[in-house]
């Protein structure tokens, strides 16, 4: 017994720290999920077997294989297709944008991951706002909001929802079918729409802002003035006989030394040939092959420290700009990106990931929240909700738009690139998750091969471009996550936590009825949901519904279900969900947005669950 009782403290204890980990931003989910791993086997509380059980269950391998079915729908520009019809459907309508942009996000989020979702569609809404005159922080919300509801409509909306069924297939229960969700997930949809538009939209009413009020585009001017770029742009002109003549930029290595950045340069050219952007040879971006000629003038950005020490080795002198025609950064080759919450650019530097070689990309400063710009060296790691305003040719930013796993385009002068349509293998991917929908419908053969059969066509038919595409659209930092808390459930099962907890639960409710029981359970989950991921949180809790159901002697179904939109259903931070994470730079929300809309739509639905949830699953 007092074995018993040790081992349980130790594994509380490791389930304590564990959670404060996930609570604070600075530390990766997943490498905080391995150390819990380590730290339970090494405490003697689980053999090595039950540590690496994780990776073999069947939700970590139907969970990986989804994100390559979303690479698939994304790819074909089937994903983007629907992102063009909210355009043709909205007008200039704010009821009918708010409404479709709600269910359009949870119909994709109900198929693919509510990350990916997000990714595809926040660049496209934000384009609307700013032709409508709508602050975009009035739509990403509920842009953001929309997929995790969206997530709660079917069985692989979500990871919470496959934990589930697992959970009740592993403690002896039928598993849950592909549809169980949907009823009062659609009232969850319903309800959270109408409260964006009467409450939440109305919480949230920020002002237009009227410097960026430009018909069909994002005034540019106003994104330099945010990231306060102006003040750091200087020109100088490469003197005849200098030694820079006949250099290379990337002989310089401006950037690594002094933290100077040629942006642009314009040549020395007669003066009928001195034309815009669109034309002649006056003006090119600055590539690192590009060789310095006499007469140069270079558009330089850097800090006035930084450009000093460069004046005063290469005795380079500035000029004025009033003095220099034409030189300027222009709208086409600026834009915003956002890193998104599982970026694996997150604690890494410019110069160790070789961004700039990479992308063809400068960026000029980043944002992180509500805090000021800065200018970012080659040193500096990027952090958790950092935007950056980046520089470059626009092939170059639609290079980096693809790289949705790890940062979106949100803002941009000309039109957002979208995957290019292939009506042929938008036709096949459309043909493979419709066959995947109706495999786990009827459950002909394990849900788990449906989804590995789905996966390998996707990528047979060019779906997803190569096999190396498929392992990059994976997100493996939810992979990891899931398969090292997985273990932590084992741990608590072992050791009599889930047990303890049930025990505490049903002895403080379960008189009140099982009503009462599951409102606890709810009420536990997510207020534990708002500081740590939801599949962490559906990890942990999904045990303690089954053990708390049996205890009083009733269904474990509505408890399981409970506990899972519970986890799912998390509105009132910005760390609750990885989509809520990812809209608050471009929505400029402050951290008291989230809990002014969020925590009464979260008690709003909170209630509607517990109240609905024993009409469609009888105790």
């Amino acid at each position: 017994m007092t074995i018993w009782l040790v081992e349980m403290e130790r594994v509380f204890f490791i389930l304590i720290a564990t959670t404060v980990c996930f609570a604070v931003p600075k530390f990766r989910a997943d490498l905080v999920a391995v150390c819990s791993l380590l730290a339970l086997y090494l405490a003697g509380v689980l053999t090595v077997t039950e540590a690496l059980a994780g990776f073999s269950s069947t939700v970590v391998v139907m969970l990986a294989v989804l994100f390559v079915v979303g690479e698939g729908i994304s790819q074909t520009g089937l994903a983007g297709k629907a992102g063009n019809l909210l355009v043709k459907l909205t007008g200039n309508s704010e009821f009918r944008m708010l409404v479709f942009v709600k269910l359009l996000v949870a119909g994709i989020g109900s198929f693919i991951s509510n990350t990916g979702t997000v990714a595809i569609l926040m660049p496209i809404v934000v384009n609307l706002s700013v032709k409508m005159n709508i602050h975009p922080g009035k739509l990403l919300m509920p842009l953001a909001f929309g997929a995790s509801m969206g997530g709660a409509l079917t069985l692989i909306g979500t990871a919470p929802n496959l934990l589930a069924r697992d959970a009740l297939i592993n403690h002896g229960f039928p598993g849950l079918s592909f549809f169980d969700f949907t009823p009062i997930g659609l009232i969850i949809l319903f309800v959270g729409t109408a409260y964006m538009w009467f409450v939440g939209r109305k919480l949230l009413d920020k002002p237009y802002e009227e410097k960026s009020k430009v018909a069909d585009t994002l005034n540019v001017s106003e994104l330099l003035r945010q990231y306060q770029i102006d003040e750091h742009l200087h020109y100088v002109q490469v003197p005849e006989g200098h030694n820079l003549v006949g250099k290379a930029l990337k002989e310089l290595q401006w950037p690594g030394e002094y933290d100077v950045t040629v942006l642009k340069v314009q040549k020395k050219t007669p003066k009928s040939f001195q034309l815009l952007s669109t034309g002649g040879d006056t003006q090119d971006m600055s590539t690192p092959d590009y060789v310095l000629e006499a007469g140069d003038i270079l558009l330089l950005y850097a800090e006035t420290d930084s450009l000093k020490r460069l004046l005063a080795d290469t005795a380079l002198q500035t000029i004025h700009r009033d003095l220099v025609d034409g030189l300027h950064i222009q709208d086409a080759h600026i834009a915003e990106v956002i890193l998104t919450p599982q970026s694996n650019l997150i604690n890494q530097s410019l110069k160790a990931i070789s961004f700039r070689e990479k992308y063809g990309l400068t960026v000029l400063a980043t944002r992180c929240r509500q805090q000021s710009a800065k200018i970012l060296s080659v040193q500096d790691k990027l952090e958790y909700g950092d935007a950056m305003l980046v520089h470059g040719k626009w092939k170059n930013i639609d290079m980096l738009a693809k790289e949705k796993s790890d940062l979106v385009v949100i803002s941009h002068q000309t039109k957002q690139p979208e995957t290019a349509f292939n009506p042929l293998r938008a036709i096949l991917a459309g043909s493979v998750l419709l066959g995947m929908i109706i495999m786990l419908v009827f459950e002909w053969i394990p849900a788990v091969i449906t989804v590995l059969v789905a996966g390998l066509l996707m990528v047979l038919t060019g779906s997803v471009r190569s096999a190396e595409q498929a392992y990059r659209a994976v997100n493996w930092q939810i992979v990891i996550l899931i398969a090292c808390m997985l273990p932590m459930a084992t741990a608590l099962e072992n050791s009599g936590g889930v047990a303890f907890i049930a025990d505490g639960i049903t002895a403080a409710l379960g008189g009140a009825g099982p009503v009462a029981v599951m409102a606890g359970l709810y009420i536990v989950t997510s207020i534990f949901g708002v500081f740590i991921s939801n599949t962490a949180t559906a990890v942990l809790f999904l045990p303690i519904a089954i053990m708390a159901a049996q205890h009083i002697g009733v269904s474990p179904l509505p408890f399981v279900m409970a506990v899972t939109y519970a986890a799912s259903m998390s509105f009132a931070t910005p760390v609750s969900t990885p989509p809520n994470a990812m809209v608050m730079v471009a929505g400029k929300y402050r951290f008291i947005d989230y809990m002014k809309v969020g925590i009464p739509l979260q008690f709003i639905v909170g209630l509607i669950i517990i109240l609905v949830l024993p009409l469609f699953f009888p105790f």
